[in-house]
């Protein structure tokens, strides 16, 4: 048997990882089935029926100020209220519409009322000047962007907040949860396999008759199939799940992405399916920079616990330092950590949170690239080194 067929061997026959795996999939059953109870509040009728209400019950409340402030018909505030109940009144008509097109499935006209409202709030806040002033204005025009690329494509409307299709509820799992709580199993999974040569300090490994590089050549394989294999495992029985009870959504679904670029952002939509593509090559070069750093770490330190800590400490501690300390942030987009939640460097979330115009999907494939080039060829050196000894 091979060295490669049996590191292989005990990724498969190591009871840890089914139990591991199981427990990711249960948690991320129970972030599906809360997503299932609560995505009829979130449907394009039932938002349209809550903004009814809402202005609703404006209105009548704007009307009873004016019946207290008839002799006063004059002023200003009397005919500011009046204009605010008109205007009110314009939005409940077209929410009105809004809820009848999405009953009758005539989404083109749904999302072009939506598009049009959308249009009138940019107005209203482009006159923000602050920080908060500023927000709103990326909110109005990430929804003027979805539903612009909606009306020319009149797909079934699929709620982002509390998603239930296959690719949407994959998107969010990616974006909110997976990333982290994978990165620890995947970490212990990986100090498990690749410190399980050394006894008392000592690699035992080195004792067989195999050339310098095999046996970092094995170990990193082996690594590879373990966490990527493990986390297509886990996203593809989630996915299935989630399609078989609300169906798989279409790739074509507009996804809002936004640049950060010095002062300004740009927002734009692109649909999940390409987006979906830069990801998984993203989350990819992130676990394969796993492997080959816990590798590192496993040579270095010669101990299970050792490794661990510092595996974690490096990953998603440095990861969650960067969102803490504020001069990380300004290198951060050179730290192959950073890129530990791919959603949100596709998007550019994280590039407009940090304000880091260099935070971006082409600087990921670069820094995790020579991250991971720089590692292995430490990992060889050292290989060289012990052998030569």
């Amino acid at each position: 048997m091979s060295y490669l067929a049996f590191q292989l061997k005990k990724v498969f026959k190591n009871k840890l990882t089914p139990v591991c795996l199981a427990i990711i999939l249960l948690l991320m059953g129970i972030v599906l089935f809360m997503n299932i109870r609560t995505n009829p509040q979130f449907s394009l009728q039932a938002l349209s029926k809550s903004e009814i209400a809402y202005r609703q019950k404006e209105i009548n409340r704007q009307q009873r100020l004016l019946k207290h402030d008839k002799q006063k018909s004059k002023t200003e505030i009397y005919n500011d209220t009046k204009s605010t109940i008109k205007q009110n009144q314009e939005v409940v008509k077209q929410d009105k519409q809004i809820l009848n097109a999405a009953n009758k499935g005539n989404w083109r006209k749904a999302y072009t009322i939506m598009w049009h409202q959308k249009k009138q709030e940019q107005t209203i806040t482009s006159n923000g000047q602050d920080s908060a002033g500023l927000n709103s204005k990326i909110n109005v025009e990430k929804k003027l962007q979805f539903f612009n690329y909606l009306r020319h494509e009149p797909l079934p409307y699929e709620s982002q907040d509390m998603p239930v299709t296959g690719w949407q509820f994959l998107l969010q799992l990616n974006q909110q949860y997976l990333p982290y709580v994978f990165t620890l199993v995947a970490l212990f999974l990986l100090t498990l396999l690749l410190t399980d040569s050394y006894h008392q300090k000592l690699d035992t490994a080195q004792l067989l008759p195999l050339e310098k590089n095999n046996l970092m050549i094995s170990n990193t394989i082996a690594g590879i199939v373990l966490t990527l294999g493990s986390f297509l495992a886990i996203n593809l029985v989630l996915f299935i799940v989630a399609s078989l009870i609300s169906g798989t959504g279409s790739l074509f679904f507009p996804y809002i992405i936004g640049q950060y670029t010095g002062g300004r952002t740009l927002i734009e939509c692109v649909s999940t399916g390409s987006f979906i593509i830069k990801v998984i090559v993203l989350q990819a070069l992130t676990l394969i920079f796993e492997v080959v750093l816990v590798q590192l770490l496993a040579r270095i330190f010669r101990d299970k616990l050792s490794a661990l800590l510092i595996a974690i400490l490096l990953v998603p501690g440095l990861n969650i330092a960067t969102m803490i300390v504020e001069p990380l942030r300004k290198i951060c987009a050179w730290l192959p950590m950073t890129y530990l939640n791919a959603v949100d460097i596709v998007s550019g979330n994280l590039g407009m949170n940090y304000q880091n115009v260099q935070l971006n999907y082409t600087t990921g494939l670069l820094t995790l690239c020579c991250s991971i080039l720089i590692i292995t060829i430490m990992i060889s050196l050292s290989s060289h080194i012990k052998y030569k000894e």
